[in-house]
């Protein structure tokens, strides 16, 4: 298995755990609370790795700045998130944010020159499927 997958598989696991915490965690808190208390868990998770992980650490000011706008972006995102957790359904709510993968691939493929073979093209399709028959 590559690296890719084996990170990939690992991701997906986490965050089926965080999305289900973070549903569990609004019916007792403001979901913009419940985001608070999620992002200093999740720094000192970043933080500890960077640290015991061995690797420099890379002053690129460019990309400082696009990883810090992509923080807005995902702060944002996860307080949009969170308040749809907190309204409604878990299956609605995870289904339809989830869809971010299709706007990436997206944006891969016009800008960064990335391509989508046919396999992936349907596969994306199937999932836009999945969210309108799960937001039914």
């Amino acid at each position: 298995m590559s690296k890719t997958i084996t990170f990939a598989v690992g991701a997906m696991l986490l965050y089926t755990g965080w999305a289900f915490l973070a549903k569990v965690a609004t019916g007792g808190l403001p979901a913009e609370q419940a985001v608070v208390y999620t992002y200093t868990a999740g720094i000192g998770v970043a933080v500890t790795y960077v640290l015991f992980s061995g690797d420099a650490i890379v002053a690129a000011p460019g990309s400082i700045g696009i990883a810090l706008v992509a923080g807005l972006f995902l702060g944002g995102g996860t307080i949009a998130y969170y308040l749809a957790l907190g309204s409604g359904s878990a299956a609605i709510a995870t289904s339809i944010s989830g869809m971010y993968i299709l706007g990436t691939a997206i944006l891969a493929v016009v800008f960064l020159d990335e391509s989508l073979t046919m396999v992936e093209i349907t596969g994306l399709g199937f999932a836009v499927v999945a969210v309108i028959l799960l937001s039914r």
